[in-house]
């Protein structure tokens, strides 16, 4: 009788084996993409011939110790749905399909140095090119860190870019370098227009900075411990979707940080999260109770307190700032654009990258010793007023809740994530509502809120101070903001 109950026992404990291997794929079945490069450059950044690294970054790498290489990988992506009919459930594939596009790898060239940890950056495309929307919100945190920063072209716009008469036009990377990058097709030819193809590119990409062929290629020498999937705004709605739907499949990243927007999220996803959104994206959407589903065991959110979609530093006209990705360094790739009319002045100056930084070392955290981010309190919203939400403020202004930075406590400006085109004779204006307001207080202002420049410094310090005890600030850019508030001319 004891050798029946054995022998049901194994045999079931098979069955159930058996049933679990087929219901989940096998660990290293995404496919490690071949690799080609690194692809030299002939020319520096801003040279007309444009044969470098498009969105080169004018950071001095080599001072902080750091390489930047640009490679070509290929191979046969699974095709799944972009727009998939129910886009909280494991996805289902379509198809497959070749492919070729690029990725840009920025790394300590110091073995060393590297602390295990790859950021891959679901390149965004809202503007007709791949931005670096990550390594500009996190660059510098990233080399204080040891971190490895990859840049994925993976949708059909940033390789292919728009069609004329768009006034996104010429800025693909096939059109702004037909021979650089001539080899590169993420559409099969043209017949495969919808994206499909992007989620599996992208869990390729994790699959080779963990699995690299040969040890050979962009991770050479890496010991990669931890992959982490980043992205913002169009970027974050693909991001969540493949959350949602391929990472349950392909489970090669270990972590998420999308920003700036994306639709619902499941909760069942045992990967963790951290979601990170401004006051804009609330306004716009993000305000939705839908959306808005609370802190889980698995996905949390932040959002802050004044902050803009499209940030003050973003769009800095600094070509030597390597956060100027709508700005400096745009106008060196793609040349100058008319300046926006908006109704309000703006972006604001919120340092939404403060959060960022602190967002990327809590998810570390988060992933490597279980402790969970702090709780932030969400914004207030009332209702909505046509398509948008009603930001709940207080008497100066500000919105009420989220993470408050310095730039809101102890504020110079009213800043605030509202803002709207005031014509739209030239259609880019449409991009105002992502960047919110900033109005600097007169001098008259700043001398009935500071008695003098020595007591608005102390006040910054606080609470930045505070901040920092509540999780939401780290130490070392709580320093940043505090030498930015000695050097402000205030009052």
């Amino acid at each position: 009788m004891r050798l029946q109950l054995r022998a049901i026992r194994g045999a079931a404990g098979c069955a159930l084996a058996v049933s679990a291997a087929l219901a989940a794929p096998a660990a290293g079945s995404v496919p490690t993409p071949s690799v080609e490069g690194p692809i030299p450059s002939t020319a520096q950044p801003g040279d007309p011939s444009h044969d470098y690294v498009f969105y080169s970054t004018p950071l001095d790498l080599r001072r902080a110790g750091y390489t930047e290489n640009e490679y070509f990988i290929s191979g046969t992506a699974t095709r799944y749905p972009s727009n998939p009919a129910d886009p909280l459930a494991d996805a289902t594939p379509i198809g497959t399909m070749p492919y070729k596009t690029r990725i840009v790898v920025r790394r300590p060239a110091n073995p060393k140095r590297f602390k295990g940890v790859v950021v891959v950056d679901w390149q965004n495309v809202t503007a007709g090119q791949d931005i670096d929307t990550e390594w500009g919100a996190s660059g510098d945190y990233f080399v204080r860190h040891g971190w490895a920063w990859v840049g994925a072209s993976v949708q059909r716009v940033g390789v292919h870019g728009f069609a004329p008469p768009s006034p996104l036009a010429g800025r693909g990377l096939k059109q702004w370098n037909p021979t650089r990058y001539a080899s590169l097709d993420v559409t099969n030819g043209g017949t495969v227009v919808d994206d499909s193809q992007s989620f599996d590119i992208y869990s390729q990409i994790a699959q080779l900075a963990k699995h690299p062929a040969h040890g050979a290629g962009p991770f050479k020498g890496l010991k990669v411990r931890r992959v982490y999937a980043g992205g913002v705004s169009q970027s974050a709605r693909f991001l969540l979707l493949y959350y949602n739907t391929v990472q349950p499949l392909a489970r090669v990243y270990d972590g998420f940080l999308p920003g700036l927007g994306g639709p619902r999220v499941r909760t069942d996803v045992r990967t963790r999260m951290l979601r990170v959104n401004t006051e804009n994206d609330v306004w716009r959407g993000q305000g939705d109770p839908a959306i808005r589903i609370g802190d889980t065991r698995y996905v949390h959110t932040w959002e802050i307190a004044g902050g803009s979609h499209v940030p003050a530093s973003a769009v800095s006209p600094d070509p030597n700032d390597f956060r100027a990705i709508l700005g400096g360094i745009q106008t060196r790739d793609i040349g100058p654009q008319a300046p926006f009319d908006c109704v309000n002045p703006g972006p604001s100056d919120v340092e939404v990258w403060a959060v960022a930084h602190t967002a990327y070392d809590a998810l570390d955290r988060w992933v490597t010793r279980g402790i969970a981010p702090p709780t932030a309190q969400p914004i207030e919203v009332n209702g909505m007023t046509g398509t948008t939400w009603n930001i709940v403020r207080d008497a100066d202004g500000f919105a009420v809740g989220g993470i408050r930075l310095p730039s809101v406590t102890v504020p110079v400006a009213l800043n605030n994530g509202e803002n709207a085109p005031a014509n739209l004779t030239n259609p880019l204006n449409a991009f105002c509502v992502l960047y919110g307001t900033h109005e600097p207080y007169s001098p008259e202002k700043l001398a009935s809120l500071y008695r003098s420049h020595g007591s608005y410094v102390l006040r910054v310090a606080a609470a930045a101070a505070r901040l920092v005890r509540q999780g939401f600030l780290l130490r070392e850019d709580a320093s940043t903001l505090v030498w930015r508030a000695i050097r402000a001319d205030v009052p």
